[in-house]
């Protein structure tokens, strides 16, 4: 399957997801995990289409994404609002996030990850860059505290496509 264009559209709808209602991040294989995200951006660098995650580097979605290199995200194709709020309180190192919220794994097509066959909007990415939370601290002054602290994992868009 060849890679689709990822679209000014795509990005609006991936955006404003992200901004209201928050979007999946699905990230691994071998003991693979689902986060949520409510921030992040879309954008161009390096020449590159890009999505910006921020990620405490507490959660499991860190461990797999350092190792894996790769990330998904997955736009919802319907009201999922009760799955996200549950995602976001139950822990991946506790339990398998896909069988606990009732969800459906398929493989990615390009990256080392599972995505969720219930939603709609997906992008793949492919980590090309990470910037601690240490070096940002460094150039601004009281940004955030060390306990909001996140890594930013910059991912070029690999791939990304419609699964409804």
């Amino acid at each position: 399957m060849g890679e689709k264009i990822f679209t000014d559209k795509d990005s609006a709808v991936l955006m404003n997801t992200v901004n209201s209602t928050g979007v999946f991040v699905t990230c691994g294989t071998q003991a693979p995990n689902i986060m949520v995200t409510h921030g992040g951006a879309v954008g161009k660098l390096w020449g590159r289409k890009i999505f910006a995650l921020p990620v405490k580097s507490s959660k499991y979605s860190y461990q797999i994404i350092c190792k894996t290199k790769s990330f998904a995200l997955n736009v919802p194709a319907r009201d999922m609002r009760t799955e996200i709020a549950l995602c976001d309180t139950i822990s991946g190192f506790k339990c398998n996030k896909f069988e606990t919220l009732g969800l459906h794994p398929k493989r990615a097509r390009s990256i080392d990850s599972y995505i969720l066959g219930e939603c709609g909007l997906i992008v793949e990415c492919k980590l090309i860059a990470h910037i601690p939370p240490e070096a940002i601290e460094r150039q601004t002054e009281k940004l955030f505290d060390a306990g909001r602290a996140h890594t930013l994992f910059i991912g070029e868009i690999a791939d990304s496509y419609r699964l409804r």
